[in-house]
């Protein structure tokens, strides 16, 4: 669906703009007849504007549409986490909770570090030189 708003989005950019774009050419020209400059201000109204608005809503619509989707996926890694500390008495190894949250290494650590820091968590170096988060339940 994304992918046939984007579509859309251009097709009606690659319309609306070149029409708008030479209506105001024509309509601001001062050698161009008054006749044609009435003709450009009507082919901007009904044939310029509306494919550049339509598109700008729709725009407008996949923004809001990103940024739901961005707090949804935040909420789910949220409660994975809390899934996590729950089922493991308050202990997370880095690399199964990125296997679990399909997060890079890199990308858990940075999540991991901020919690642990929000939830004074200590950290815990193993045997195999690996770091478990120890977070007080």
């Amino acid at each position: 669906m994304r992918l046939l708003k984007k579509i859309v989005i251009g097709l009606l950019l690659l319309c609306g703009l070149p029409i708008s774009l030479m209506a105001m050419v024509y309509s601001f020209n001062p050698e161009t007849s008054q006749e044609d400059k009435d003709g450009a201000i009507a082919a901007f109204i009904f044939f310029g504007l509306p494919p550049v608005v339509i598109s700008g809503l729709l725009m407008h619509s996949l923004h809001q549409q990103h940024r739901s989707d961005a707090k949804r996926s935040d909420r789910e890694l949220e409660q994975l986490f809390l899934a996590e500390l729950q089922a493991n008495g308050g202990n997370i190894n880095p690399i199964i909770f990125a296997t679990k949250s399909d997060l890079t290494l890199d990308e858990t650590k940075v999540f991991l570090d901020e919690k642990a820091v929000q939830l004074n968590a200590l950290y815990e170096a193993t045997e195999t030189g690996g770091v478990i988060y120890r977070f007080p339940l």
